[in-house]
């Protein structure tokens, strides 16, 4: 209570500070003439322009330069930590186009938003209303509690975990590679992997070398259920062990300590990678393709690799493109839900897949007429919002399917349907089709790249004209049938 009150005062103190400094910012002026979600969708933007120079540019690469397109698709996938190429990273790009990826990776995972904040923080000491509401917006905060601390202890945790990430690998590469190059193969990876960016600069294929490598596997994994689970859970996770600590009550946490969303996410998390480890390994058990071949050790850890890439990590030890059919559409189920929001991980996240499941359980129940989870009911605003995602998720998907077989219609239609949900998922796993995909089809993709990123929502609200609300009116029912 007491950290409560010291909190609030602090953000009194602060904003009475915006009030009393009369100059108005530049930044200020630009939030108050441009809609928010816009202003996001263009720092993407810039971001992505910017990176694909650089990366067209002869300095960024081996030898010969590729196409302007390859290099603007693979800036799109790193800004939008995706991971889908049409290029081999390890062969294409020098040190420095290697490095110009770790920048993107990393700006596209914490958001353009959230480096500008930081950078403001670093140049004034108040954030004015106006700001506090788009960085926190952005940054996927609920509410305008300190957000000035929020977003450096976003800067702080993401450096946190990928030095700890780095430091293993490092140990387990260096012996490897050598220093220079294990050293650089360790920041690369535990950058790709906490931002769910899914690149390696290791070769075409992925990690598959590291398939039955415990410690790989384990801090890659780690890494990208970190990234995923968002960084208000850990937040709350950290915050109740030190108070749990200051009181002599032990590190232990138990879910009535926690909040309702974070037990839902770690809930969820669990039992998806728990499911799709047992659902990959009952289907490739005997496929030669995947993991038919291997020890049993190498199928464990191959099948929960497998799984927990789906939260949109995008790396992969096998061929995705061996995979059993079954297993191919299980796939993108798994990775529409994707990770968890306010964490670096895209898809439809799985508070909105919790939403929606305890929506249509309560319906089917007839038992009530509310949403409820963990005896808190769900808001009415709040379930609308959760079908509207999930409408402008399968709306772009069949755009985007419906473009793709036209000017891809050679290619096997399943496997374009892959491509398309580990694009708008930001996933970034593939069949192996990204390279061979028309003009058109590299466009299709790198749109659903970016709206996944951005979220379907916000790309929607970038592009719609707000219009005058008349809450005020109220109409009679429709007498409609459905079903």
């Amino acid at each position: 209570m007491k950290e409560e009150l010291r909190q609030r005062s602090k953000d009194t103190r602060e904003d009475l500070g915006v009030l009393l400094n009369t100059k108005t910012s530049i930044t200020e002026k630009i939030l108050a003439a441009n809609n928010p979600a816009r202003l996001l969708l263009a720092a993407f933007l810039i971001v992505i322009f910017i990176g694909s120079v650089l990366l067209y540019m002869p300095f960024s690469n081996v030898s010969s330069q590729a196409p302007y397109i390859d290099n603007l698709f693979e800036a799109v996938s790193a800004v939008c930590v995706t991971g889908l190429t049409t290029i081999v990273p390890a062969a294409q790009y020098n040190l420095f186009g290697k490095i110009v990826l770790i920048f993107l990776m990393e700006i596209g995972g914490l958001g353009p938003m959230t480096i500008i904040a930081v950078i403001m923080q670093r140049n004034r000491r108040y954030m004015a209303m106006a700001e506090k509401k788009f960085f926190a917006s952005a940054a996927g905060k609920s509410d305008l509690s300190d957000v000035p601390r929020y977003i450096r202890r976003i800067v702080r945790y993401t450096l946190t975990f990928e030095l700890a990430g780095f430091i293993v690998m490092a140990i387990h590469l260096v012996p490897e590679f050598g220093m220079e190059k294990g050293l650089f193969n360790a920041l690369f990876l535990a950058v790709s992997a906490f931002t769910n960016s899914g690149f390696d600069c290791l070769g075409p294929d992925s990690l598959a070398q590291f398939a039955a490598d415990p410690i790989m596997n384990l801090t890659v994994m780690t890494l990208i259920i970190f990234g995923g689970l968002g960084f208000m859970v850990w937040f709350e996770l950290t915050d109740l062990i030190r108070t749990r600590v200051k009181r002599n009550k032990g590190l232990i946490v138990t879910r009535k300590r926690l909040s309702v969303h974070a037990v839902t996410v770690i809930k969820l998390t669990v039992s998806l990678i728990l499911s799709g480890a047992v659902i990959f390994w009952l289907f490739e058990y005997d496929n030669p393709g995947t993991i038919g071949r291997m020890l049993p050790e190498g199928k464990f850890f191959t099948s929960l690799f497998q799984s927990v890439t789906l939260r949109t990590a995008g790396f992969s030890t096998i061929s995705i493109g061996a995979c059993t059919r079954p297993v191919l559409i299980i796939m993108c189920l798994y990775m529409l839900i994707g990770g968890s929001p306010g964490g670096t991980a895209g898809g439809m996240k799985t508070t909105t897949a919790a939403v929606l499941y305890v929506s249509a359980m309560s319906t089917l129940s007839d038992r009530q007429d509310e949403a409820v989870i963990r005896h808190r009911s769900i808001s009415y605003s709040l379930l609308k919002q959760a079908f509207v995602i999930l409408y402008l998720y399968v709306f772009f998907l069949f755009a985007a399917l419906i473009v793709l077989s036209i000017s891809d219609g050679r290619m096997d239609f399943l496997a374009l349907v892959f491509e398309s949900f580990s694009a708008i998922a930001t996933v970034g796993i593939s069949t192996g089709i990204t390279g061979s995909l028309s003009l058109a089809g590299k466009i299709v993709i790198m749109v659903l790249m970016f709206i996944g990123r951005l979220g379907p929502l916000s790309v929607y609200t970038a592009f719609h004209k707000e219009k005058k609300l008349t809450n005020h009116i109220s109409y009679p029912e429709a007498d409609i049938i459905i079903g």
